[in-house]
């Protein structure tokens, strides 16, 4: 009887050991962290951006990851963030802008100037707009373009803003947005 226990027993290790196994092949290896890509082991996605930007301190505990071009204004800036993903939301641009209006106090006259549904790489749909807003200075105005997605009950956004009208164009800033990978 105890041959038989010692058999189940190790039969059932090793049909353990092969599920294990299977989970750990079937998910995608993550990117090593290099300059100009953000890894994010935890949530498991990437974000690229220009290997010359440089880390700047993060400005809410939901950002991520900030960056910026090299220059004393810090502009253009890329930041991504993850947060809990509220009851009920969906993927439009008007619950983005509220919570950008909501997250960035005194600041005003938000505007969408184009929006468009797209899927990242691993089919995950997500949004991606571009909008135009007044900093709380009420004087700076800056263009955003921004991809947003759901993902196991969390919220992604990636960001790249800039002064609105300068060198660089919403095609790039959303270029820079469109970089979100999950693995």
């Amino acid at each position: 009887m105890k041959k038989v226990s010692q058999s189940v027993w190790i039969i059932l290790l090793v049909l353990a050991a092969f599920v294990l196994l299977q989970a750990c092949a079937t998910a995608p290896k993550l990117p090593e962290p290099k300059p100009g890509l953000y890894v994010n082991e935890e949530f498991r996605f990437s974000v690229e951006y220009p290997d010359n930007w440089i880390a700047d301190a993060l400005q809410s505990e939901d950002e991520v990851l900030r960056v910026h071009f090299p220059n004393q204004w810090k502009i253009p800036v890329l930041t991504a963030t993850v947060a809990d993903m509220q009851e009920g939301a969906t993927l439009e641009s008007e619950a983005f802008m509220e919570a950008a209006k909501a997250s960035n106090p005194g600041a005003s006259r938000f505007k969408v100037l184009s929006e468009e549904m797209i899927k990242l790489n691993d089919g995950t749909p997500a949004l991606a707009i571009i909008w135009k807003w007044n900093w709380s200075d009420k004087v700076t105005k800056l263009q955003t373009a921004t991809v947003w997605a759901f993902k196991d009950k969390k919220s992604f956004s990636t960001n790249a803003t800039t002064v609105l009208g300068g060198e660089t164009t919403p095609e790039i800033l959303l270029a820079l947005s469109k970089t979100l990978k999950f693995y």
